[in-house]
């Protein structure tokens, strides 16, 4: 119990630092909530801590694996997928001759969906990692494979309006034109208040209640069914499409409307060479002291997609993006700086700090086509943001109370940026990871992993389940939670990773 106290003890004096990075990946270390700074990595010590190098006990170590990750929050793939269902030719052009009950649900659930897209903000991110590394005594070196990319919104919830065959907007007026003549039962989507504050708002133009309450009650048909949840529905048609819809002449249609997704991610590879160094201090304990000099080889994706208003009037759908966000690029070379320290105290207690790309290694995005504000038919060249492998700090412990026993916990110093595309879309994205996990292992060529993680600078993922084991020579990681979101017609958890590698040592 003292030892656990310890190890709690020093995790707790650590303070956060406010410096960007991309995520810090966890290659060989999922199972355990993605700590590995403190414990000995043998074929993967250049990626995690060089100190560690000072204490590899084998000759020789190889690691090779492959791991794969995805993260969403809710509030963009579903919503890009409600979008794609959409005859936009019914909400850009209100043809008052043939305009229906069909005509006004279109126009309701695409302003919904749009202003939705704007006020939550939600994201995609993927990643995955293709680790080889080798150790050989205090030398280690290989080839990091890492890849992050992500998918964020920039929604135009001011050109919203649809406009009618003389591109005059579109009124209240219209919208019950639309609908009249014929009896709407309220289905239950909306809740019999809201069904009264909808007729509500819409008499102060229609100056008849009961046209105004049939105009809810087909705006309330149409919706059923659709996915949106009311409140939501009410919300965008209470605030922003009545308002809208009774300022006369106003110029903000539909046809002007230039929602995108943007995507930005980044493929490097790194080839690292590391070296740790011991100092023995006697009963005082031993301190590695590390140093990675790295080449990274970058490849920067950078690209604005149309929701709305796209060329050639086809929809496009959330899986179409997560498929197009490697389309096109630009690469770069550049090299890195790593330093670690590692402090052992007995057998049974291991304290790790390491400090990653501490030059900032910077890597050329690329130029895109960016659809012009107002006017979607026409782009211009954008410029695309470059990525820097800004320094990231993390610290580490490993306490081993038992031979066949090990705790371990990482905490992220620095508050990373990720390669998200913040400053496009006006928000970012960032990362800064806590978790651990326990590891037992009753037999040479059986341990068992499990763990947790939460990134302490977002709010929408919750804490992140880990689990894994080692058979023999084979690794397998996982981790998951338990809430989920949509891409395409597949329900994925908000996170999910999973890593298999094969670990070599003699």
């Amino acid at each position: 119990m003292k030892k656990t106290r310890i190890a709690v003890a020093i995790l707790a004096l650590s303070l956060p630092v406010a410096v960007q990075a991309t995520e810090f990946q966890t290659p060989g270390a999922l199972g355990m909530g993605g700590a590995g700074v403190a414990r000995n990595n043998g074929a993967l010590t250049a990626y995690w801590n060089p100190a560690g190098g000072a204490f590899n006990e084998t000759p020789f170590a190889m690691h090779i694996g492959v791991g794969v990750g995805a993260r969403g929050s809710d509030g963009l793939a579903e919503n890009i997928d409600r979008l794609s269902d959409i005859d936009f030719d019914n909400v850009k052009d209100f043809d008052s001759a043939t305009a229906n009950a069909t005509t006004v649900g279109d126009m309701v659930k695409t302003i919904t969906v749009l202003d939705d897209i704007g006020k939550r903000n939600g994201n995609i991110a993927l990643n995955g990692q293709v680790p080889l590394g080798f150790a050989i005594k205090h030398v280690s070196f290989g080839i990091y494979g890492n890849f992050e990319g992500y998918i964020l919104p920039k929604a135009d919830t001011v050109n919203i309006l649809p406009t009618d065959a003389s591109s005059t907007p579109v009124s209240v007026t219209d919208l019950y034109n639309a609908v009249a003549g014929q009896t709407y039962t309220p289905s239950g989507y909306f809740s019999t208040d809201q069904l009264a504050g909808l007729a509500a708002e819409f008499n102060k133009t229609l100056n008849n209640l009961s046209n105004a309450q049939l105009l809810a009650a087909a705006i309330d048909n149409q919706l059923a069914g659709s996915g949106i949840p009311a409140a939501t529905t009410y919300d965008t048609l209470t605030n922003t499409l009545i308002p809208s819809l009774a300022t006369p002449g106003a110029a903000n249609t539909f046809d002007k409307n230039t929602t995108s997704a943007m995507t930005k991610a980044i493929l490097y590879y790194e080839v690292p060479l590391s070296y740790g160094h011991p100092f023995d201090f006697g009963t005082y304990g031993k301190l590695g002291i590390g140093a990675t000099a790295k080449i990274i080889s970058g490849t920067v994706y950078q690209n604005q997609v149309l929701l709305v208003n796209r060329p050639g009037g086809d929809n496009i759908s959330s899986s179409d993006l997560v498929d197009d966000i490697t389309k096109n690029s630009k690469s770069s070379v550049n090299f890195g700086i790593d330093l670690g320290a590692l402090y052992k105290y007995d057998t049974w207690l291991s304290v790790g700090l390491v400090a990653k790309n501490l030059n900032s290694p910077k890597f050329d995005a690329p130029d895109y086509d960016a659809p012009m504000a107002n006017d979607p038919t026409r782009t211009t060249i954008a410029h695309g943001e470059d990525v820097k492998l800004k320094p990231q700090v993390r610290l580490g412990v490993a306490v081993e109370p038992y031979s066949w026993l090990m705790l371990a916990a990482d905490l992220d110093l620095t508050n990373n940026d990720t390669v998200a595309p913040g400053a496009v879309v006006g928000s970012s994205v960032r990362s800064r990871n806590f978790g651990g996990g326990v590891e037992v292992h009753p037999y040479s060529w059986l341990r068992i992993r499990g763990g947790a993680y939460k990134n302490l600078a977002a709010s929408d993922v919750g804490m992140v389940l880990t689990t894994g084991f080692t058979l023999f020579v084979l690794d397998v990681d996982g981790a998951f939670t338990t809430d989920t979101f949509k891409v395409g017609s597949s329900t994925i958890p908000q996170e999910a990773k999973v890593q298999v590698a094969m670990s070599f040592a003699f």
